[in-house]
């Protein structure tokens, strides 16, 4: 067996979406800066994938310069990492929700983890406010979620849900991106090679509309400013989603993760449907315009604006913006409060979790029994729906 580590991060840090890279690498490095040695899990699969393929992402490339990873286990397999890792954490995004879960097994619900071992759930995400799976996966997700040590979850309204649906405790924390500072993120725009600009919206769409592209060019027009349009980063997505936005003179292309941040970083305005993206504007102090994103979940976008008092930069469709005056100027030193404050209890939650958990410390609640039924009757409800 290859060499200890006290915590292995699961999640989809070898994606290619910029937020995910970027928050999976402020969640090893807020790990990392505890004192732990980190091991990077790689995709659990059921189905064969092309891995020399994934090695030309991006994402592969950005991970391989900063973490050590495990090689990719079968999820009939991957229970041998249980000889490397003393802490097994689940980072933050859409990792709960079946539509992206379920092509991992349960590896997500850390079902390969075994008991004695430390079992953490960190602003985990369920994109919506119910779980939604089918009968036989969602019963086991819940004996899952039930053998975990620690749970937290990324949405205010999911705090409800855990109880309501698993029997659960969980609380809320930041997304991982916000743990950390924006100093360490410019540190990575530094290894960018691209041109400075000035005066110019930098937008971050990831869901382009006719609707978002009329928007952009209102308020370039309204601000005087510049564009720079910045696109899904799955290269497979990218030509479609150019021609969808209609600004080809203004789209950049081939970007890495180091590249989005540094576009964000030097603008003077943010536009984004990206919830990672908003977060990284709030990092760096920008002025923005964030569109709840339907498709992908709007619940994390309300979450925000609720945490940081953002109603006049969210909306929920882009025609509110033409309809709007600009927004008046966020008060960051209020926003920086708030920020310190919620990064001081996600930190220490989560220092507590990985660095000083309980001995056979458990989520579960009391009346345990009440749970599992109220669950079955969610699932029927969903079915039921289904079945319509």
């Amino acid at each position: 067996m290859g060499e200890k580590y006290d915590v292995g991060i699961l999640g989809v840090w070898y994606g290619c979406n910029y937020g995910s890279i970027a928050t999976y690498y402020s969640l090893y490095c807020t790990v990392r800066d505890m004192g732990k040695s980190v091991l990077m899990i790689h995709r659990p699969w059921i189905e064969p994938f092309n891995e020399a393929e994934m090695e030309k992402r991006h994402s592969l490339k950005f991970a391989r310069k900063h973490y050590d990873i495990s090689k990719a286990y079968h999820v009939d397999e991957i229970a041998v990492l249980n000889q490397q890792c003393d802490t097994f954490l689940l980072g933050s995004d859409q990792i709960w929700k079946y539509g992206v879960t379920k092509v991992f097994g349960h590896g997500y619900f850390l079902d390969f983890v075994q008991e004695d071992k430390n079992k953490v759930a960190y602003a985990t995400s369920f994109g919506a406010e119910r779980f939604l799976a089918p009968w036989d996966y969602a019963w086991k997700a819940l004996a899952c979620m039930r053998r975990m040590n620690y749970i937290s979850v990324r949405e205010e309204v999911n705090v409800n849900m855990c109880l309501k649906q698993f029997g659960v405790e969980a609380v809320h924390t930041l997304d991982p991106i916000l743990l950390s500072d924006a100093e360490r993120l410019a540190e990575l725009a530094k290894e960018s090679a691209r041109e400075q600009k000035k005066g110019y919206i930098a937008s971050y769409v990831l869901d382009p509309t006719p609707e978002k592209t009329e928007a952009l060019l209102w308020l370039a027009k309204k601000l005087g400013k510049d564009i720079v349009v910045m696109l899904d980063g799955w290269p497979h997505l990218f030509k479609k989603n150019k021609e969808k936005m209609g600004l080809p003179e203004y789209t950049v292309s081939n970007l890495t993760v180091n590249d989005w941040i540094f576009y964000i970083q030097n603008s003077d305005f943010v536009m984004t449907d990206s919830f990672h993206g908003t977060c990284v504007a709030l990092l760096f102090g920008k002025q923005f315009y964030a569109i709840a994103n339907y498709q992908r979940g709007k619940d994390r976008f309300e979450s925000l604006a609720a945490d940081f008092e953002l109603a006049g930069n969210y909306v929920r469709s882009p025609k509110e913006i033409m309809q709007r005056d600009l927004p008046e100027h966020l008060d960051y030193d209020k926003i920086n409060a708030i920020l310190e404050e919620k990064r001081r209890y996600s930190l220490a939650w989560l220092q507590k979790a990985i660095c000083e958990p309980e001995p056979n410390h458990s989520v579960v609640v009391k009346e345990e029994k009440l749970y599992p039924l109220r669950m079955a009757k969610s699932i029927l409800r969903y079915y039921n729906v289904i079945k319509k």
